[in-house]
């Protein structure tokens, strides 16, 4: 049994184009290391639990936004993972292991299946773990963002998400 510990990290990022600045190709990123929980590299459950209120940008406006209207009453949200395939016994000697596992994301009462292409590696007291996914709008039950200097939102959102493993 592992604990998410300092040093982890998740970012959500979108494309948008903002009527005030003209950069193509802008990506909206949002980034909290509000991470907690407990990850079993043994094929158990996991949990990651995320604080969406501590997520921040370069923006004010839109960190008020997503706490504020996206998720008032919903500090949280949380990826779930209930039988991760065990890692290869390489790992342990320090060798970066590519695979994938299937979570759920429990966010606005709703639960969003989510595939992560998951990079990990064994660096002796702290194991990394490199997830990343896609969730569109939709499926999270929220409308695509708005306001007055947002000219469009992408619909599709990836996310990256660092963990810093520690032993229990």
């Amino acid at each position: 049994m592992f604990a998410v510990s300092e040093g982890s990290e998740a970012t959500f990022a979108v494309g948008e184009v903002l009527a005030n600045i003209s950069v193509p190709n802008y990506e909206a990123v949002m980034r909290t290391t509000g991470l907690t929980g407990e990850v079993r590299l043994d094929g158990g459950a996991s949990l990651v639990t995320v604080d969406l209120h501590s997520m921040e940008s370069d923006e004010p406006f839109r960190d008020r936004y997503v706490q504020n209207r996206m998720f008032p009453g919903q500090p949280s949200a949380s990826v779930s993972f209930g039988d991760l395939t065990p890692l290869p016994d390489g790992f342990t000697n320090g060798d970066p292991v590519t695979t994938e596992a299937n979570g759920t994301l429990r966010i606005n009462d709703m639960d969003v299946p989510l595939t992560f292409t998951i990079e990990a590696r064994d660096d002796g007291d702290i194991v990394y773990v490199v997830g990343r996914s896609t969730f569109t709008w939709d499926q999270i039950g929220e409308p695509v963002p708005t306001a007055r200097v947002v000219v469009s939102v992408e619909d599709e959102v990836r996310v990256n998400v660092r963990l810093a493993l520690r032993p229990k």
